[in-house]
C-alpha cells in the first residue's frame, strides 16, 4: 500500500495509500468526519474527543505503536478543500495529517500523509509508527463498508457503536461473530443430517 507521496515537497513525512471500492464523492464524505478515520487506527486508544466546531477539535489519546506508550493532548484544526483534509496539531511532534482522496479508475484511493516538525532525537519516542497498520486497517474496513453501507441503519451502528469501541473490543466482537456464525452453520448442517436419517 505504500506509494509515492503526492506531496514530495515534505521532507519529514510518512504516508500510505489505501485502495478502496468507493467512489470519490462517497469516500470524501466519509473522510470529512475525521473522528472515524482516527478511531480506525488500531494503535490509538482515545480518552477524549470533542468537536467544538466544524473545524476545531480537542482530543486526548494514547499511542501504542512503539514500545513507549505516550499520551497526546492536543487541539486539532481542520482545513477542508478539493477532496483534501488537513488536520493541524497544536502540540506534539506531528504537525499535520493529510487525508487526500484521489480518483483511481472507477473507484478512489485514500492517501494519508503524516508530516512531522523538525526536532531533535529526544522526540523520536513520540514518532507515530502506526501508519502502515492504520492503512491496512482502513483498507479492510472500507472493503466491508462498501457492502454494509447499503443496509438500513448500518451507518448509524458503525458511527455510534462500532467505531467508538477500542481496537481490542472490535477484534473480540469480530471473533465472537465469526464463531457464532460457524456454530449456527454447524447446527443447521447437523439438523439437516439428522432429518435425512
Amino acid at each position: 500500500m505504500l506509494a509515492n507521496s503526492p506531496k514530495p515537497e515534505f521532507d519529514n513525512a510518512a504516508w500510505v495509500r489505501i485502495k478502496t471500492n468507493l467512489d470519490v464523492k462517497t469516500l470524501f464524505e466519509f473522510c470529512q468526519q475525521v473522528e472515524r478515520l482516527f478511531r480506525l487506527n488500531p494503535y490509538l486508544i482515545f480518552n477524549h474527543w470533542q468537536q467544538n466546531a466544524k473545524t476545531s477539535i480537542t482530543a486526548v489519546w494514547e499511542n501504542h505503536s512503539n514500545k513507549k506508550v505516550y499520551q497526546i493532548d492536543t487541539c486539532i484544526e481542520l482545513e477542508i478543500k478539493d477532496n483534501e483534509i488537513c488536520a493541524k496539531y497544536q502540540s506534539g511532534v506531528k504537525s499535520e495529517t493529510y487525508f487526500i482522496v484521489e480518483p483511481s479508475g472507477q473507484s478512489a484511493d485514500l492517501v494519508i500523509i503524516d508530516r512531522y516538525r523538525s526536532s531533535g532525537n529526544d522526540s523520536l519516542d513520540e514518532v507515530d509508527k502506526s501508519i502502515h497498520a492504520w492503512g491496512k486497517g482502513l483498507h479492510k474496513f472500507f472493503k466491508q463498508y462498501s457492502r454494509l453501507r447499503h443496509i438500513p441503519y448500518s451507518e448509524y451502528i458503525i458511527d455510534k457503536y462500532w467505531i467508538r469501541l477500542t481496537p481490542m473490543a472490535r477484534r473480540i466482537i469480530y471473533i465472537l461473530l465469526v464463531v457464532t456464525a460457524v456454530e449456527i452453520i454447524a447446527l443447521v448442517l447437523l439438523v439437516l443430517i439428522l432429518a435425512n436419517h
